[in-house]
């Protein structure tokens, strides 16, 4: 039986509501799993420590701007004997042009350098009066600019101080400034390293009383076993003065005592401070004051760590 053109009409659009019906119902799915968020570990960074590497134990002016000891006359290949600015100068700094008795006779290049040093004085040991040499001081550094047979003009390039008309000029040779590591100071009961010890001879600045920071001669060379970057621990064994001093009064009576040890007594080393070594030469070397933790003086006695 054939059905009416409206009655199929009308099923088709049944059959697309039904298919449409079921696209659009809601399948149950499955239940979400939250994955944990991911750790991340980061690893702290060790600061590196800097109080274990080697540290410079000086600066530039206290090993190029201090000077050496000579235990006899020293030799130079010129001497500073006039200037440009002469007329308006009596004594030069950096910058200033000198005029020298050395030239291409005496083996002088255009661009050789010189340390400027003078002789100063004798030094002589605090303690036992013995002469330990002449003291050159370093004034500054120059370069040969030009030459002739016989003279040169040479170019203050640094200058320490004041710098004189009859400076000796001596070949630069580089200083390089030592590299340490430093140990624990000497404490009061320490005994003694049982190395080279010796004496403060001498300040830079000619002070008696010293500390940190100042620079010195110490009558320990190289003979002796003592090397740039060494340091020496500086003491003093205090036993007392002779005169004794006043301590107090019993009515109208001073009442005074004598700090002298009894005999057989050994008494401990008062330990002042530390010396970092610059430069050394035969007997003798020039250290800075790393370390004072009392009044240093011109005689205290050192010892190598």
């Amino acid at each position: 039986m054939r059905l009416p053109l409206r009655s199929l009409e009308a099923l088709a659009i049944a059959a697309l509501g039904a298919s449409f019906a079921a696209a659009q119902e809601i399948k149950p799915t499955r239940p979400m799993v939250e994955t944990p968020p991911e750790t991340v570990t980061r690893v702290e960074e060790t600061p590196v420590s800097t109080e274990s590497a080697p540290q410079p134990v000086g600066f530039e002016s206290e090993v190029y701007c201090y000077g050496y000891l000579s235990s006899r006359p020293e030799r130079f290949p010129a001497r500073v004997v006039g200037a440009e600015n002469l007329a308006e100068q009596v004594d030069f700094v950096a910058g200033d042009l000198l005029f020298t008795s050395g030239g291409v006779e005496q083996g002088f290049s255009a661009g050789d350098e010189f340390f400027l040093v003078t002789p100063e004085r004798e030094i002589v040991h605090p303690v036992t009066g013995k002469s330990l040499g002449t003291y050159y001081q370093y004034r500054g550094r120059g370069k040969i600019e030009n030459l002739q047979g016989r003279s040169s003009v040479l170019k203050v390039t640094g200058s320490c101080t004041d710098i004189p008309i009859g400076s000796y000029l001596k070949p630069f040779e580089p200083i390089p400034i030592p590299l340490a590591r430093k140990t624990p100071p000497a404490a009061i009961g320490d005994p003694p390293s049982g190395k080279a010890s010796g004496h403060i001879v001498h300040s830079h600045d000619g002070s008696e009383a010293l500390g940190a920071d100042h620079t010195v001669f110490v009558n320990l060379g190289a003979g002796e076993g003592v090397e740039p970057g060494d340091f020496l621990t500086v003491f003093r064994y205090v036993r007392g003065r002779p005169e004794g001093r006043e301590i107090g009064a019993i009515g109208a009576n001073w009442v005074k005592t004598k700090k002298v040890p009894i005999p057989g007594t050994e008494i401990p080393r008062t330990y002042l401070g530390e010396i970092a070594i610059l430069t050394v030469g035969d007997h003798w070397a020039v250290g800075r004051i790393t370390d004072s933790y009392r009044l240093i003086e011109v005689g205290d006695e050192v010892e190598l760590k």
